[in-house]
């Protein structure tokens, strides 16, 4: 089986927008609404919570990315810090939770589709965007790329636009109760609206097809993290303030019915635009990095060498890029919105945790100290998902340990 090396064509701001592309997708576009429902107006707090975390968590991966330049992100992290095992069930996880994340923006795609197309199913949607997706992926890094970069500068113009709308039905009154659901429900929306901020680390995944991956990666990290929470919080401020949290919390395309609420018509049609550009990149996102994974834990051993296989005429993983896509294709499929988009946030809280122990054994100085915080606030989010994520989880680890136990191991 032929296995060429992948080649660095991406630049800072290719990177830059590979992680943007990640994280400004369905957190903001679909998942605020359940964020929404479990902090109310304090869904505000919840977003700088997050953010605050995924900060601390992307300052540990700034460093150890500069550390271990190469593609595998914390795969590679867990396994030089920690161990062949917890590289191994950590690069597990990471599979599992982008092929539930491109589940989950799949859907919202659905969703925000049905605008244009209300008698169209939600699952005819998700179809349709995980398909193409692996197509525009099979052309190859550089130019799903290119196609990435244009989807990501037309997202943030339409969260600008809507933000500008929200800001002239504005009313304060709607922020009263600030906290109706408490102090937990803030941790609650935190920890779910987390999701939104999962890409940040997906760039350090392809790092071999990164220039000078050394300084980019790490630039790229902190860049995306800055960028987004700024954009989040306008937005969640604007839609709390413009429309009130309660018709964020009854929908599925929360964005444009806030918009809708506010008796601009054109203007949710033009968000729910920019919902479906968003769960496209997200989605590209997805299956680029479960397939440069996938990839790179075959080449390791510890995933049968038809992951590692690439195109006859191209240096992608071709075999990982179509079975990523038809598992992410079956569980949008399967599961509804906020079940999905909990175990996510789980399966992501549990991959940086891990990113954050692996920064404790490694890295010196004050950055350990960031380390620390980053790794205790990851635990709290995940205590405040539900049971069910929880249970998911377990069960994920559980099947990667035997797996490893009963295959790589015997295969070593």
């Amino acid at each position: 089986m032929e296995m060429r090396e992948s080649k660095s064509s991406l630049t800072l701001f290719d990177a830059v927008n590979v992680s943007l592309g990640s994280i400004i997708g369905a957190g903001i576009f679909v998942i605020l609404g359940a964020a929404a429902a479990v902090a109310g107006p304090a869904l505000v707090v919840s977003v700088l919570i997050a953010g605050a975390v995924s900060l601390l968590t992307g300052l540990s991966t700034a460093e150890l990315s500069r550390m271990y330049p190469r593609s595998g992100g914390v795969y590679v992290f867990a396994r030089e810090a920690l161990s062949n095992l917890s590289g191994f069930l950590v690069g597990w996880v990471w599979l599992f939770s982008n092929v539930v994340s491109g589940a989950t923006v799949a859907v919202g795609f659905g969703h925000y589709l049905s605008f244009f197309f209300p008698r169209l199913p939600t699952a005819a949607g998700a179809t349709l965007v995980v398909v193409a997706v692996v197509l525009i992926n099979l052309l190859g890094a550089k130019e799903s790329s290119r196609f990435n970069n244009v989807l990501v500068l037309f997202k943030i113009a339409i969260l600008l636009f809507f933000s500008g709308a929200a800001f002239l039905h504005f009313h304060g009154a709607n922020f009263r109760p600030l906290m109706p659901f408490g102090f937990r429900g803030v941790w609650a929306g935190a920890a779910t609206i987390f999701f939104a901020y999962a890409g940040f680390a997906r760039v350090a995944i392809v790092a071999d097809e990164i220039e000078d991956p050394r300084k980019n990666v790490p630039r790229a990290t902190l860049m995306s993290i800055l960028i987004s929470t700024v954009i989040y919080v306008l937005v969640a401020v604007a839609a709390v303030g413009g429309a009130g949290y309660m018709i964020l919390a009854k929908s599925g395309s929360p964005l444009a019915d806030a918009v809708s609420a506010m008796g601009l018509g054109f203007g949710a049609k033009l968000v729910a635009l920019g919902g479906l550009a968003a769960a496209g990149t997200v989605s590209l996102a997805s299956i680029l990095g479960l397939s440069r994974l996938a990839q790179v834990m075959a080449r390791s051993g510890e995933l049968p060498g038809f992951f590692a296989g690439l195109g006859r005429k191209t240096d992608l993983p071709r075999n990982a890029i179509l079975v990523g896509g038809a598992a992410t294709l079956l569980l949008a499929l399967s599961a509804d919105l906020p079940h999905i988009a909990y175990i996510s946030s789980f399966s992501l809280l549990l991959y940086y945790a891990a990113m954050n122990l692996s920064g404790l054994r490694v890295l010196k100085g004050r950055i350990r100290i960031v380390t620390a915080f980053g790794l205790v606030s990851c635990l709290v989010l995940m205590v405040s998902l539900p049971r069910l994520a929880w249970i998911v989880g377990a069960a994920v680890l559980v099947s990667g340990a035997l797996y490893y136990r009963l295959v790589v191991k015997r295969v070593k």
